[in-house]
């Protein structure tokens, strides 16, 4: 009886021994089609990266290649410690899906001191702009400014590819801005006044472009006392803001060009009381001596100083 019931028992234990193998045999297979999020394998992978910001690397490696085949001589290792710190704001990318960079360097002067927002090659066919704001950044590497700068030396990446002034939706972004008269006047402007000039069109609606949004939101997040925007090639410092002094840069005059619906200098002065200064490098060759970057770089600096005392003291009357 003792031999019959051992023998049961054997038999039992062989039996569900087999089971529970061939269960855990199915359950290691579908761990292995789907693994727990907890396994070393997983844990031993770098983490997603936001697709709202290019990784550093990219960046860095986008911003040598890019501001390098800008015109004039520049520090090749200056740039590269330049373009290690370029940052990329989430939602920055052109219409074609290139990364818009910005550089920024805080100031020394928390009391005086402006917050300036400087950018270039907003129109892509300026090429010599951008060597400008190139330089600019470089240079603030090596100084303590008073002022805090934030630098976009590049924002429309896909016009400078195509060599163009528009975006790659055929968009002039100075005329894309959300001016509040935008609606009522940019269309009518471009059809009746430019007569549809192709490089002037300022897009279906306001801000309908991912550029304009991009510097819009950089506008939001910074809050600039001062703009400046570098262009060719009408060779003059064009300025939209209080009445100051001419600060005297001699390579380029002094005036007040105006400014028009959807531009930046409407959208900002006209709406929102920030001073833009427009710098229009003289004909596409732009500035030719480094020491011409340096004062124009400090003689902005001034202005956005002297504007900023001057729209200090209209508030106060």
């Amino acid at each position: 009886m003792n031999k019959i019931a051992l023998s049961l028992c054997t038999l039992w234990l062989s039996t569900y021994l087999c089971s529970c193998s061939s269960i855990l045999s199915k359950i290691d297979t579908v761990h292995k089609k789907n693994p727990s999020p907890n396994t070393s394998q997983d844990a031993a992978q770098p983490p997603a990266v936001s697709t709202n910001v290019t990784p550093n690397i990219e960046v860095s490696t986008f911003c040598e290649r890019e501001l390098g085949k800008l015109p004039g001589s520049y520090d090749k290792e200056a740039l590269k410690i330049t373009c290690a710190e370029m940052k990329q704001l989430s939602g920055c990318t052109s219409e074609n899906g290139a990364p818009i960079l910005h550089y920024e360097k805080e100031g020394t002067d928390k009391s005086k001191g402006k917050r300036i927002l400087a950018m270039s090659l907003i129109h892509g066919d300026e090429i010599p702009s951008g060597s400008v704001t190139r330089a600019w950044m470089a240079r603030l590497q090596t100084i303590d400014p008073r002022n805090t700068w934030r630098v976009l030396p590049i924002v429309n990446p896909d016009g400078v590819t195509s060599r163009t002034r528009h975006n790659a939706q055929g968009v002039d972004l100075n005329r894309n801005f959300p001016s509040q008269d935008w609606s009522e006047k940019a269309t009518p402007y471009w059809v009746n006044k430019t007569r549809r000039d192709p490089r002037r069109f300022p897009g279906d609606s306001p801000a309908s472009e991912s550029e304009t949004r991009c510097l819009v939101k950089h506008i939001d997040e910074f809050k600039p006392d001062f703009i400046i925007s570098i262009h060719t090639p009408l060779g003059v410092l064009d300025f939209d803001g209080p009445q100051i002094a001419n600060p005297g840069f001699k390579p380029l005059p002094w005036v007040g060009l105006g400014n028009f619906s959807g531009s930046l200098g409407r959208y900002m002065w006209v709406d929102n009381k920030v001073p833009v200064l427009t710098i229009e490098l003289r004909g596409n060759s732009g500035i030719k001596r480094l020491d011409d970057f340096d004062q124009l770089q400090d003689i902005s600096g001034t202005v956005a100083i002297q504007a900023g005392r001057v729209l200090s003291q209209e508030k106060r009357q």
